[in-house]
């Protein structure tokens, strides 16, 4: 059976994302949700869904509210920047996020550049389903990975988050109907939210002053 995809996000890996389900015989992308506005430092989804997918319906307010509850079978969330309601996971057989960070470790904002400021050695990206929780889903898949605090900047983290991402989903999506997910273990987790971004100190931005870096 031909399952309908709806991708929500932005940049690089949403892209990747559409390349994939688009190579999948089983699956046909249908909607794709851009983050809105789109950033201008990373590849503009929408542009490339009208050039290679002309047939793909673009919610241009990129609000998933404007997505027709139960129009697909699988939503795809991709560095989606809002939270998803019940509405929507009501209506839908199965919605994916992809977070960058480990879970359940940094669920909400800015997990790379938590993982930086903790002076952490791993850093991750996760598959989980959504659920009302706030990136607190049972987890499909991850790739975990080395940081090196006293070197890397965030957007050193963030583009290697990125790269594993895209392995992630490459070999994730194929397997989805033999995955059994993993519940998240609640005793481990934090959630960071935009009202904690100001204990980020030299991490807040993509980079850090050459005051701020190690001799």
């Amino acid at each position: 059976m031909t399952r309908r995809v709806a991708v929500l996000g932005k940049g690089t890996l949403a892209v990747h994302t559409c390349e994939t389900i688009a190579a999948m015989p089983d699956l046909v992308l249908d909607t794709v949700v851009p983050t809105t506005p789109e950033p201008s430092w990373d590849i503009s989804l929408t542009d490339t869904v009208v050039t290679r997918w002309p047939e793909v319906r673009i919610v241009e307010s990129g609000d998933w509210r404007d997505l027709e509850p139960g129009l697909c079978d699988l939503v795809l969330s991709v560095l989606y920047d809002k939270i998803i309601g019940p509405g929507l996971i009501d209506a839908t057989p199965l919605i994916v996020n992809c977070h960058p960070g480990r879970l359940p470790h940094y669920r909400g904002v800015r997990p790379v550049n938590w993982a930086l400021r903790n002076s952490d050695n791993l850093a991750g990206i996760t598959l989980h389903v959504i659920d009302t929780g706030v990136d607190s889903g049972p987890i499909l898949a991850e790739a975990l990975f080395s940081i090196w605090p006293d070197i890397d900047d965030v957007r050193d983290v963030w583009w290697r988050a990125i790269a594993h991402g895209r392995q992630l989903i490459t070999d994730t999506l194929p397997r989805l109907d033999h995955i059994t997910p993993r519940p998240q273990d609640p005793q481990l987790a934090t959630t960071h939210y935009s009202r904690d971004n100001h204990k980020l100190g030299d991490r807040t931005e993509w980079t850090r002053a050459l005051s701020d870096r190690p001799a």
